[in-house]
Parts: structure tokens; C-alpha cells; sequence
């Protein structure tokens, strides 16, 4: 199952106007101002309130060059860090560990802690970041939003026993906050507490109903506790809201193991029309074949099948070749349809090399080592499938399956006419659909 996470960082801003900003330590008047210093300020704080903090992280730096004294007030400072953060954090980093020193109560060395974690955490420096969010709860423990940020950091690091706490005390000084319930929920899943985890997204729900990512979660939650309609019903909600490909990969997931196969391939086909290099949507799409009824032995057969093959596993592996579940899946395939000499719709590879390639890349995977081992002690011809109901392959929701796959060749047909119904079908049509982006703050 793909994971889903909400994580917030919010910033503490000190956007003021400029002779507020030109109060320094001590509350020391910086006397005669430059007219070209002052309106790069004045121009800093604007664009700022712009939003466009590439401009404003200039426009700072160049005010503190012309008048030096700036860069010992912790007000300018701040605002430097919170410009230059989304394009280096590091840098950002470096301007809010001296606001700590500068800060000019425990409230304002508080912010400034709070904000260098941030930083820390955009950074990829996690510990750090976390002692910092403790230092700003040393001085101000009932602070919520450093609870939150210290979970949610905790939560992406794996560690949701240490976050639990954290975001537990971000819920019980603000009750409303549904992002903090939603984490209480994310970290009692990861522990493996889907009754607990469900009462948090059950409240996180009623207080946000149009956050995606909480209905995404709460169908993930109510899989796991084997309520597949509401599973179902959540992660429907969650895709009304904002289509995601790995919410529909989750569903697809959990129809095809309620044998809903068709309608597996219309959430796998939704993944792809949303996002074509999404392995797990084709190997998913490739899990959702079924067989022809009375049997696959015939050739035509085989050979439909296998071109299936290439057209899921086949295109997932292209896209990561070294993916062992693809490889596995391919091999797998070949094997359950007898396929066992070279293929040529998967470049005239045979189930035995994707095995090989499995070892390969996990030297300790059973199954394929199973079969590697009796190499060439299955009949040529190999088992005979199982019978099943014709798949419909992967046809996008409400199209037409004919439109992509070619229909088999009657029984007795030439080698050339099951060639063509192959190629037919690997080279089928494609679709495409318009991408929406899904948020997730």
C-alpha cells in the first residue's frame, strides 16, 4: 500500500514596516538613513508581502551590505532566513542561528529556534532540527505548531513511537486543528493501531472534510481494519477531492483482491492516465489479468497473454529495470502460462531469466531461487493454466475494451494471424487525461 502523509511547517514571519524593522539591539536609533538603503529595505518587505522571496532575499542582502548595522537586528535577520529558505535552507539556516543570539526576549529566541528548525529540516538535517524544535519548547512548552513540526519530523524519519507524544500535545493545545489529529492518526497507523488511529481521523474528517489526504488516509486505515466498503467509500471521497495516482493504486489493489477485477483495471488505467511512469499502476494493471475461459492453451492465447505481459510488466520494467517485484511478477506470469522458452514480446527473455534477474537483486528471495534451481525440469508446454473469465485487459474507465484489444484469432489460425492479433494488441491504443494537482497542506 503507498503511504500518505500531511505535513505543515509553517514559518513565523516578523513583516513589519521598515522603521519598525530599523529598531537595533538596545533599542538603538541607527540615526541618517541612506535613501538607497532604506528603499531596498522598503522594497524587501513589499515583495515579501508578495510572496516572491527570491526578490526579497536579494533586496535584504543588498540593504545589510549598504548599512551594515542591519545585520545586527534581529527583525531583518528573520525575514532574510524566512526570503532565502525555499531556495537555501542552509543558507537560511546560517541567518537564523544568529537571530537566536540576537533575539531580543525568550518569545523572539523562541521563534528564531522554531524557524531554524524549519530550515534545518528543509536543510536534510534532522537531528539538528529536532534539538532545535526542543530548544523553542524549552522556552515556550505550550507551543503547538513546534509540537506539530517535532511529530510530523519524527513521523518522516520513521520514528512515529517518539512522534505520538509530540503530536499528541499539539491536539491537546489546539483541539481544532485537524492537521494535528490527522498526525495522532498517521502515527497510531504506523504502530499498528488501527482502532486508535481511526477515532483520530474520524474527528480530523468532521473538522476538514475537504482535505483529500485525510479521507486517502482514512481509506488506508479502514483496509487495514478489513472495512473494505468504507475503504472504498474514503478513498473515492479522497479522489473527488484531488486525483492522486497512489490513492488509485490503493484501490485498484483492494479490488482485485475482492476479485472485482474490471473494475481494478478502470483505477489502475485512472493511475496511469494521471501518471504513465507509475510502476506500481502497471504491475497492479498486469496483477489484474484474468484467464480466457475453458483454458489457455492454444497459442493465440498464450500469445494475447504475453503481450499483455509487455504492455504491464514489460513497461514497468522499463521504467525501473532493477524493480524485483516487476521482474518476480514477469517471471511468475510466464510460468503459470507454461510460457517457458524465450519470449519475444519481452525481448526474447524466458521466465528463467527474470527468476535469474531476481537473484540477482535480492540473492535471498525463496521463490525465486526455487525455481532457479530446477531450471529445465519443467515439460516443454509447461502446466496448464487454470480457467478463469476472460480478462478485459487494460482499458481505460468507460472505454470500449475492443478499442484495445485486438479479438483472438479463430482456433487453427496461421502463425502469421496470431502474430498479427499480438502486435495488435502490444502496439493497442492509448488515452490520455488531464492531470490535476492534488494538494496536501
Amino acid at each position: 500500500m503507498l503511504w500518505l502523509l500531511a505535513l505543515s511547517s509553517p514559518r513565523r514571519a516578523c513583516l513589519a514596516h521598515p522603521t519598525q524593522l530599523l529598531r537595533l539591539r538596545g533599542g538603538q536609533s541607527p540615526g541618517e538613513l541612506s535613501d538607497v538603503w532604506k528603499k531596498r529595505l522598503q522594497a524587501a518587505v513589499e515583495a515579501q508581502q508578495r510572496d516572491q522571496l527570491g526578490e526579497a532575499a536579494e533586496l535584504y542582502r543588498m540593504a545589510m551590505e549598504l548599512h551594515p548595522p542591519l545585520q545586527g537586528a534581529w527583525p531583518v535577520l528573520t525575514n532574510y532566513g524566512l526570503s532565502l529558505q525555499p531556495s537555501d535552507p542552509a543558507k537560511a539556516a546560517d541567518a537564523f542561528r544568529k537571530a537566536v543570539e540576537l533575539a531580543p526576549d525568550d518569545k523572539a529566541k523562541a521563534d528564531s529556534h522554531f524557524n531554524l528548525a524549519n530550515a534545518l529540516t528543509d536543510a536534510s538535517q534532522p537531528d539538528e532540527a529536532d534539538a532545535a524544535y526542543g530548544a523553542c519548547l524549552a522556552l515556550v512548552p505550550d507551543d503547538g505548531g513546534a509540537h506539530y513540526n517535532r511529530g510530523a519530523l519524527r513521523l518522516t524519519r520513521g520514528d512515529a513511537k517518539g512522534a505520538l507524544p509530540c503530536m499528541e500535545a499539539a491536539v491537546r493545545l489546539s483541539p481544532q486543528d485537524a492537521k494535528a489529529h490527522l498526525g495522532v492518526a498517521d502515527c497510531n497507523m504506523r504502530l499498528g493501531r488501527p482502532e486508535e488511529a481511526e477515532a483520530s481521523y474520524a474527528v480530523s474528517r468532521k473538522l476538514r472534510p475537504e482535505h483529500a489526504l485525510t479521507w486517502a488516509s482514512s481509506g488506508n486505515c479502514a483496509e487495514e481494519r478489513g472495512e473494505y466498503e468504507a475503504a472504498e467509500t474514503h478513498w473515492k471521497r479522497s479522489l473527488q477531492l484531488a486525483p492522486d495516482d497512489g490513492v488509485y493504486c490503493n484501490l485498484g489493489s483492494m479490488l482485485r483482491r475482492l476479485n472485482r477485477m474490471r473494475e481494478s483495471r478502470d483505477a489502475y488505467a485512472a493511475a496511469l492516465a494521471l501518471n504513465p511512469r507509475s510502476v506500481d499502476a502497471h504491475i497492479g494493471m498486469g496483477k489484474a489479468y484474468t484467464a480466457p475461459a475453458g483454458g489457455a492453451g492454444s497459442e493465440a492465447q498464450r500469445r494475447h497473454y504475453a503481450a499483455f505481459l509487455a504492455r504491464t510488466y514489460g513497461e514497468a520494467l522499463k521504467l525501473s529495470p532493477e524493480h524485483v517485484g516487476a521482474n518476480l511478477a514477469v517471471a511468475e506470469g510466464l510460468h503459470m502460462w507454461g510460457e517457458h522458452g524465450p519470449c519475444p514480446e519481452l525481448g526474447g527473455r524466458s521466465a528463467i531469466d527474470f527468476y535469474r534477474a531476481v537473484l540477482q537483486l535480492a540473492p535471498d528471495n525463496t521463490n525465486a531461487a526455487t525455481h532457479a534451481a530446477y531450471d529445465g525440469a519443467v515439460p516443454e508446454g509447461g502446466p496448464a493454466p487454470q480457467a478463469g473469465t476472460f480478462g478485459e485487459a487494460d482499458a481505460p474507465p468507460g472505454e470500449s475494451v475492443a478499442a484495445l484489444i485486438a479479438p483472438l484469432p479463430p482456433p487453427g489460425a496461421s502463425e502469421a494471424e496470431v502474430a498479427a492479433a499480438a502486435c495488435s494488441l502490444t502496439g493497442g491504443v492509448r488515452w490520455t487525461r488531464t492531470r490535476r494537482r492534488s494538494t496536501s497542506a
